[in-house]
């Protein structure tokens, strides 16, 4: 699921790159989509998925003035969590990589919640091609 953004000026260094700090706000709009998944709230504010851990590779400078896009894919789905791949390009070019473990909790047990067949089956158009493939062969 793609999603293009133009840096802002805010997000930008007097060197006219994009700044380190823009890239998980980034990859955070771009997991959107998951989070509709897990919130009935358009303002998402009954959300029930927390962010264990996430990491970014930064492979190149990203320049002002000039779209950059995210890809975001479900790389794995465990008992409760999901692991999240993402990219951004910029002039086609990868940009930069990341990676995400979100865990579906309640917060009244204070605890992680197991995630639904259904869950995993409305996910499914969202995940890597090497991760469907796997769920296609094993039959889920």
């Amino acid at each position: 699921m793609p999603l293009t953004i133009l840096p802002r000026f805010s997000e930008v260094d007097v060197l006219g790159h994009v700044t380190n700090t823009a890239l998980p706000v980034w990859f955070e709009e771009g997991r959107q989509e998951i989070f509709r998944h897990f919130s009935r709230e358009a303002s998402m504010r009954d959300l029930t998925l927390i962010l264990r851990r996430y990491e970014i590779d930064f492979l190149q400078q990203i320049q002002a003035g000039h779209e950059v896009r995210i890809e975001t894919r479900i790389e794995n789905i465990g008992r409760s969590s999901l692991s999240i791949v993402q990219q951004a390009f910029q002039f086609e070019a990868l940009v930069a990589s990341g990676r995400c473990v979100m865990v579906h909790f309640d917060y009244t047990a204070n605890a992680s919640r197991a995630i639904d067949v259904e869950q995993r089956r409305a996910l499914s158009g969202l995940f890597t091609e090497e991760y469907a493939q796997l769920m296609q062969s094993a039959g889920t």
